[in-house]
């Protein structure tokens, strides 16, 4: 009778003792997902948002060109049209740049945001390498870019219209292209062209610049402060 209570009674320990021994096995088991629901809600970080905030934003159509932000130039202006190709390039029609100047004509002037009608005397004419030279896009850039600068000119816009602008405004703008066609190309949609302001007491001389891999084209305008169309 004593050896069975005494088996009972050992029973009954390592009973007990599996149990606690189940009971601190299950215990890691349970704080697991304890810790993963403390860490799943990190506070997040808005890096993207604050990254769009602080990009410049592009001008959009119809931002209003302040004309009296620009420096007024008192540079001594050179022989029209002011600009002389860099040593190794030439006008197209060297030879005959009187024929290309109008002594009044209305050209657009996209300044990034809003297009400006100037009427005035304008010249126009495409640009190429001299024989020998090998055409740099960057070179004659830049040759142009250091004239235009050294005048007072300053870069109003480097990129024309987009397209749904110049659906708007498809009309005046096929005119002007069919007349000065020369600059077709720099007055599409989506194209990178340069636009330039050298801004006088007595008026504005506006230069369009749109350099390729293989050729250039360039309108020098200049005429009282242009009307917002």
């Amino acid at each position: 009778m004593e050896t069975s209570r005494t088996l009972l009674a050992l029973g009954v320990t390592i009973a007990l003792l599996g149990g606690c021994k189940k009971q601190e096995d299950a215990a890691p088991a349970a704080a697991e997902p304890v810790a993963a629901a403390t860490a799943e809600p990190a506070p997040s970080v808005p890096a993207p948002a604050a990254a769009e905030a602080a990009a410049p934003a592009a001008a959009a159509p119809g931002t209003r060109f302040d004309l009296a932000a620009l420096p007024v130039s008192t540079a001594a202006l050179p022989a029209w049209p002011y600009l002389v190709p860099p040593a190794g390039y030439e006008f197209d029609d060297a030879n005959r740049l009187q024929e290309r100047t109008k002594d009044l004509a209305r050209i657009p002037v996209w300044t990034g945001g809003q297009l400006l009608w100037v009427e005035g005397r304008v010249f126009s004419d495409g640009i190429e390498n001299a024989d020998g030279k090998t055409f740099s896009r960057f070179e004659l850039a830049k040759g142009l870019r250091q004239q235009i600068e050294a005048l007072g000119g300053v870069r109003v816009s480097e990129r024309s219209y987009a397209r749904d602008f110049y659906a708007a405004n498809e009309k005046a703008l096929d005119d002007f292209r069919q007349e000065f066609d020369d600059l077709q190309d720099a007055y599409w949609y989506d194209k990178d062209v340069d636009t330039y302001a050298i801004r006088r007491a007595d008026g504005v001389v506006w230069v369009v610049l749109q350099t390729r891999n293989e050729d250039a084209a360039v309108l020098v305008a200049e005429g009282p402060a242009p009307t917002a169309d």
